[in-house]
């Protein structure tokens, strides 16, 4: 089981669910099951590293904090999902991307699980800061940094990956008629002409491409937000453990002020 969700998992971060030739039938060789579950486990693994900071600068180290973040960071990208789907399906339904809501989930799950896969990837790095430097600010910096270079690579994702859908459920090509002798058009002393193909001119396509655009900016903001409703994920060494924070500020104004406490300003 677990050896065909890696060889799932690699068929996305290669790009193969984003074939056109298979986006033309659907969206049915994209796997619920096992992309979900490959999801939580990069999300818990991701969350493990993240939470070591929290055993490597507390006396006694919290394991606790180590747990919470393991939960926590799949949780962040599935709650978002169920913010943002709503949308996302009427979005495609509007635009005539001919899409179920499962075919949407589907579709989504994809950046979905590159997004979590690259941050996985990342664990490595925050792990070796985290045993490296005792800077709470820095490492606050440093999640986010990845979780902002993790999301737009799986933003564009699935910009591509809507993109290609549309083109593959497109009118076929158009090919104009070439003269013929009946018609006193054509030389017979010479070969036919290749006919160019005419691209099809499907209404709407650039506005659809903005409007997709614009919900990803939407989606961005909801998962920027729920992080910092789910906080503390890292743990400051000053705070004793606690699952939540309270409703304060937001998160653009929480990385200004990290930002201002690293520079010392």
């Amino acid at each position: 089981m677990v050896s065909s969700w890696l060889r799932e998992l690699d068929e996305v971060l290669r790009g193969h669910k984003a074939d056109r030739r298979l986006l033309a039938s659907g969206t049915a060789h994209i796997p619920i099951g096992p992309l979900t579950a490959m999801s939580v486990l990069l999300g818990v693994a991701y969350g493990i590293c993240m939470g070591l900071y929290a055993l490597a600068t507390r006396t006694p180290p919290c394991l606790m904090q180590t747990v919470a973040a393991a939960i926590k960071v799949p949780a962040l990208f599935f709650l978002t999902l169920v913010v943002t789907f709503p949308s996302l399906y009427v979005f495609s339904a509007l635009l005539g991307v001919r899409l179920t809501p499962k075919d949407t989930l589907r579709l989504i799950l994809v950046p979905i699980t590159v997004n979590l896969g690259v941050l996985a990837s990342l664990g490595t790095i925050t792990a070796f800061f985290t045993v490296s430097t005792t800077s709470y600010p820095f490492m606050t910096l440093l999640n986010v940094f990845f979780f902002a270079i993790s999301g737009i690579i799986g933003l564009r994702v699935l910009l591509t990956m809507l993109s290609r859908l549309e083109e593959a459920q497109a009118p076929p090509a158009v090919l104009p008629p070439v003269p013929s002798l009946a018609d006193g058009g054509g030389n017979p002393s010479q070969p036919e002409p290749s006919r160019p193909v005419v691209p099809p001119h499907v209404p709407g396509r650039t506005a659809a491409r903005t409007t997709f655009q614009v919900w990803v900016v939407i989606y961005a903001l909801v998962g920027a937000q729920m992080g910092w409703i789910l906080r503390p994920f890292i743990g400051a060494p000053n705070l004793p453990f606690d699952w939540f924070r309270g409703r304060e500020s937001n998160i653009f104004i929480a990385v200004v002020r990290t930002i201002g406490t690293l520079l010392g300003i």
